[in-house]
């Protein structure tokens, strides 16, 4: 039997309980037995972010994650350098990996862009998508998307609670539609309460508060 592995890529910026619920509650639901967290060097997607170096974003991936034999961290695009295409890290990783396979989680909101991505045609057929639900977005807009069309029917029942995870085939593109429950936590809110001077507690891992404090970050 493959080993089923989930690929969780981002810039946690910085990571919060947001994505480890995330991350446990699709592995549970897909079977999958490991769960790479892929930090970003550059994100092609958010040029106006402030991100500070991948040095202090991969630290704080590794203290979130430690403890649960589930999670791994991966420097696959630190390495790689330059901008982190999703293309080029899961062809990579499918030749690292070649008895495996590869689901990529995402959010929603994240999903609904896929047809700006590099080269996301091709991308799509490397893969399973795990498409996660977030905050004020309903799967129903995935409709606007092509091969999303003719499952109207099952978008339409995860946004009414009627069911909770879909899979839509279309040719060789498999995308699974995952109803989790609501974490209504953001790196960017995160972000703007340490400049206000806020509390975080709570939003994240102890580790990766105490980390950030320590380097000043987001201050």
């Amino acid at each position: 039997m493959l080993l089923k592995l989930g690929i969780l890529g981002g810039t946690f910026n910085p990571i919060h309980y947001g994505h480890l619920a995330a991350a446990e509650e699709v592995s549970h639901r897909l079977g999958l037995e490991r769960v790479l967290f892929v930090p970003s060097f550059i994100p092609p997607h958010k040029q106006e972010e402030e991100v500070p170096s991948v040095v202090h974003r991969m630290e704080m991936v590794r203290l979130a994650i430690a403890g649960n034999p589930l999670f791994e961290p991966s420097d696959i695009e630190i390495i790689r350098g330059g901008r982190s295409y999703t293309i080029d890290t899961i062809e990579a990783l499918r030749q690292a990996w070649r008895e495996t396979e590869l689901y990529f989680i995402m959010g929603l909101d994240s999903f609904l862009e896929i047809q700006t991505w590099d080269r996301w045609e091709k991308l799509m057929t490397l893969c399973g998508f795990v498409v996660l639900s977030r905050p004020g977005y309903r799967f129903q807009d995935l409709s606007r998307i092509d091969f999303m069309q003719s499952a109207n029917e099952e978008l339409a029942a995860l946004d009414q609670g009627s069911r909770t995870q879909s899979v839509v085939r279309s040719g060789k593109l498999a995308i699974f539609l995952e109803m989790i429950p609501l974490y209504d936590i953001s790196s960017t809110d995160i972000r703007r309460r340490i400049k206000e001077g806020r509390s975080i507690k709570y939003l994240l891992p102890d580790v990766v508060e105490t980390y950030i404090i320590k380097n000043k970050l987001y201050a």
